[in-house]
C-alpha cells in the first residue's frame, strides 16, 4: 500500500512540474464530438423481450423525428448492449432534466401505445429487465 501511495505522489509531482515548466492557459477541446455511452446488462432470458420493446422505442423516435442511439449487442463481457447517443451540443446536452427531444419522443411513444398509462407500463417493464447499467461521457476527435 505504501508503494502504491508513493507511486501516486511521484506521478503527481512529475505532472505538476511538467505543467510548471509550460505556461498554463485555459483551453477547450477542439474539433471533437461528444457522446454518451450506456452499457446495459439485462436479466437472464429477457433479451428477446427487450429487443421487442426497443423496436417500439425506435418507431416512436422515427415518428417524433428524434435521433435515437446507435445500439450494439455485445458478444463478450459482462454487458449485453451498448447504446451510444451523439451529444450535438457537447456535454451541455446532459444539462437537461427533460430535453425538447425527450418531450417529442414521449408524445410519439404515448400516441403509439394508446395512452400515458400504457406507455408508462411498457417503460416499467423495460426497466424491470435491466440488471445493471453504467454510463460514460466520451469524446472523439473529428476527422
Amino acid at each position: 500500500m505504501k508503494k502504491l501511495c508513493l507511486l501516486i505522489v511521484l506521478g503527481l509531482l512529475i505532472a505538476s512540474s511538467a505543467m510548471a515548466q509550460d505556461e498554463v492557459k485555459p483551453s477547450k477541446f477542439e474539433n471533437v464530438e461528444w457522446y454518451q455511452v450506456v452499457l446495459i446488462d439485462f436479466k437472464q432470458g429477457t433479451v428477446g423481450k427487450v429487443q421487442d420493446i426497443i423496436k417500439q422505442y425506435e418507431a416512436a423516435g422515427k415518428e417524433a423525428g428524434t435521433p435515437g442511439p446507435e445500439l450494439y449487442w455485445m458478444s463478450t463481457g459482462e454487458y449485453d448492449a451498448m447504446a451510444i447517443w451523439k451529444l450535438d451540443n457537447g456535454p451541455a446536452d446532459m444539462e437537461w432534466k427533460v430535453s425538447p427531444n425527450d418531450v417529442k419522443w414521449w408524445d410519439a411513444f404515448v400516441k403509439q401505445q394508446g395512452s400515458e398509462e400504457a406507455a408508462q407500463k411498457l417503460q416499467q417493464e423495460f426497466a424491470g429487465y435491466v440488471n445493471k447499467s453504467t454510463s460514460y461521457l466520451s469524446r472523439k476527435v473529428k476527422d
